[in-house]
């Protein structure tokens, strides 16, 4: 019997209260620094966009503050989820038979953070000009609506395709952790392939702009993804 199970259970949470104050405390800690960089930020947000005919508008006199203390939060929180995906780790994982070691989940967050940039990338490079340009089409025939975006608005819209693409790109890691904690196996995922492809789809109707082509271009590496955690799943014992 694995001894974490044999904790008093005062004892479970006094760990997990201090793991969450660690999480809470690196959140904070990266927020007030991506107040600092907000300005930065959100130049680089904007930038794939940069190239068309569009201006911002900022409707009310707190906006700008507003929107910089909204971007160092996101910012703060995407920084600090390897520090709090490192605490979760900790604290349930002893709970399971298969011993995992500080090594293994080392290994775990390096291979969270390597999907989760390639997935940043995705987005910022694919999925968003994308679907800026399919919006931007709508109003091609419309020569009387001028084209103007409110800065708040968009900020919102294009951190939540950066949030969708950093998810797509975390397949391989939720089932290759699922596959550790013994939750699924290679035999589960080839029997349901079919299955899952279809929630894919079904993913990226609700999550894309309304058009074959980015559904298409969100499944694609879906599938892809998916392949590849089932090949990984073969070595992962």
């Amino acid at each position: 019997m694995n001894s974490a199970v044999n904790k008093p259970f005062l004892e479970h949470l006094e760990e997990l209260r201090y793991r969450i104050i660690k999480s809470i405390l690196a959140i904070i800690f990266f927020s007030i620094l991506g107040y600092f960089l907000s300005d930065f930020i959100i130049k680089l947000l904007i930038m794939p966009i940069s190239d068309l005919a569009v201006s911002f508008q900022v409707l009310k006199i707190t906006s700008i503050f507003l929107t910089k203390i909204g971007i160092s939060i996101v910012f703060g929180f995407f920084i600090s989820v390897p520090i709090i995906l490192y605490q979760i780790l900790k604290f349930i994982l002893p709970a399971f038979e298969n011993k995992i070691t500080n090594y293994k989940i080392v290994m775990f967050i390096f291979l969270y953070l390597l999907l989760f940039i390639i997935g940043l990338f995705f987005g910022y490079y694919v999925l968003i000009p994308i679907s800026i340009t399919f919006f931007k089409s709508l109003s091609i025939g419309l020569t009387f609506i001028e084209i103007n975006y409110t800065l708040e608005n968009y900020l919102v819209y294009l951190i939540w395709i950066l949030i969708i693409a950093s998810l797509i790109f975390q397949l391989p890691f939720i089932i290759f952790l699922l596959n550790k904690l013994g939750l699924v196996n290679r035999t589960y995922l080839q029997n349901h392939r079919r299955h899952i492809i279809v929630l894919f789809f079904i993913l990226a109707a609700i999550f894309t702009p309304p058009d074959p082509i980015s559904q298409i271009i969100v499944v694609l590496p879906l599938y892809i993804l998916f392949e590849l955690s089932i090949f990984i799943t073969k070595f992962s014992k």
